[in-house]
């Protein structure tokens, strides 16, 4: 039995635990992801129509605690990097959530506040407190639920919403369903899917790039989905992929409207469909012209405002790097005299090209001068020594538009922990991300993918230089 200073704590946590799930939940809904969640949401119910609220808050929970970014992020990195004076103890329980687990469980035992579940699948217990009194609750000794559980310490608590099974055949049932969407969602999986992508797009439009007007883009994007989905049919079963859907989650696929993609595409004058063995399908505002700025020698006649486009083409965050590694194959000696002339710098190497994208696409507080990205990037290339950092200047205290503040007290395991749990759950299965090495590198497969790689795992290597700098 608890003393009474035990209880005081676990009621104090839970108090806090509860004003933290509330916190974030309006942080992405309402806050600074709220673009980003809403975009999901629409790409969640585009398979299927929402039936109830409980649906509604299933993909809330998902993107709170499994969705991702381009570059990694999660919705709980975003909340501590967007609110670093929260104390310790709140940072250390968000990082804890890191590691929230979904699954279908037993009811072994209930209590006032308190259940004892057993996980279907592995046969593991945890320990559930709750604030509400569980005597008014609907659960029962025995019964089947399933749910997300938040660590708490030695305890766990509910995510949010528990859905009660009407008996071991529904859980085991629904413990399949899990499976199959975990497959569905795996990075083999998701890099499979984005070939099929590709093969499908080149099949129906008989080319890699198709440039459309903005007007026409979601119609277009539409018409490959239906294809994608109800039209083309594999080649050893002979199903669609709505059949192969039905067939493993015994739900009707259903496609809503293609919702509007980000504005990126605002203003532009056409959009290029771009096919990318490693990204997929992207999309590029102006990407005709953003082209022609590395084939002419007359740039001033030939593409008016060259620079303000190429400017945003580094900056904007929506626009991968793939653009990038595509003229950078094709006219690598032009991609150095652009971005000379572009930076006001005549050493400029297109070695250094993937270091200023990310510089100013992924900007890190605390890399505030683009030499600190060169030299980190010649560093982790293995190119050059460690040089001595360039010192902070005053306007490091004014936070940059996207700028990554690593939360407090982030010990080692748990870093290991998120790292691990980022290799095994890239569940967006509508994103992508990331340019070119050396020069004439991105001609081979292997060298492209290994730039990607280089870069991708380059933006821990700047956040860690820069919380060292700091």
């Amino acid at each position: 039995m608890s003393s009474p200073s035990q209880s005081t704590r676990l009621t104090n946590e839970l108090g806090r635990a509860a004003r933290l799930k509330h916190e974030l939940a309006a942080f992405a809904t309402k806050g600074q992801l709220k673009e980003a969640y809403e975009w999901h949401q629409q790409m969640a119910f585009s398979l299927s129509k929402p039936v109830s609220e409980r649906e509604e808050e299933s993909v809330l929970d998902w993107f709170l605690f499994e969705w991702m970014d381009d570059s990694g992020g999660s919705a709980i990195e975003h909340f501590l990097e967007a609110h670093p004076d929260l104390s310790d103890e709140d940072q250390n329980i968000l990082i804890e959530w890191e590691d929230s687990f979904n699954g279908i469980f037993e009811i072994r035992s209930l209590g006032k506040n308190s259940l004892r579940l057993r996980e279907l699948e592995t046969g593991d217990l945890f320990p559930v407190n709750t604030v509400s009194d569980l005597n008014e609750s609907p659960f029962k000794r025995g019964q089947f639920i399933a749910t997300r559980l938040l660590p708490l310490g030695e305890r766990f608590i509910f995510a949010s919403h528990q859905l009660i099974l009407p008996d071991k055949k529904a859980a085991l049932e629904m413990l399949e369903i899990q499976r199959a969407l975990d497959e569905i969602g795996s990075p083999e999986a998701i890099e499979q899917g984005q070939q099929e992508q590709c093969m499908a797009f080149c099949e129906l439009f008989g080319c890699e790039e198709l440039t459309v007007s903005p007007e026409d883009l979601n119609s277009t994007l539409e018409r490959l989905q239906k294809y994608m989905f109800f039209e083309r049919r594999d080649k050893e079963t002979g199903e669609t992929l709505a059949e192969k859907f039905q067939t493993k989650l015994g739900v009707e696929l259903q496609l809503l409207d293609m919702p509007e993609l980000p504005g990126q595409t605002f203003g532009a004058s056409d959009v290029t469909i771009l096919c990318d063995e490693f990204d997929g399908i992207v999309v590029l505002p102006d990407y005709n012209r953003f082209k022609r700025v590395f084939e002419s020698d007359r740039l001033s006649s030939d593409v008016p405002e060259w620079r303000e486009l190429v400017w945003n083409y580094i900056k904007n965050p929506d626009i991968p790097t793939v653009a990038f590694e595509r003229v950078a194959e094709q006219y690598p000696e032009r991609i150095e005299k652009v971005f000379r002339s572009l930076l006001g710098d005549k050493k400029f190497s297109i070695e250094h090209l993937y270091a200023v994208v990310l510089h100013y696409k992924q900007p890190v507080e605390g890399l505030d001068h683009l030499d600190d990205d060169r030299r980190l990037w010649d560093l982790f290339n293995g190119n050059s020594s460690p040089a001595p950092a360039r010192a902070a200047s005053s306007a490091k205290a004014k936070s940059k538009a996207a700028g990554k503040t690593p939360a407090k007290k982030k010990t080692a395991s748990a870093k290991s922990r998120k790292t691990a749990k980022k290799t095994a759950s890239s569940k967006t299965g509508a994103k992508a991300a990331k340019a070119t090495g050396g020069r004439g590198a991105g001609k081979s497969a292997k060298s492209k993918a290994g730039a990607k790689t280089k870069a991708k795992s380059s933006g821990k290597a700047r956040k860690g230089a820069a919380a060292k700098k700091r």
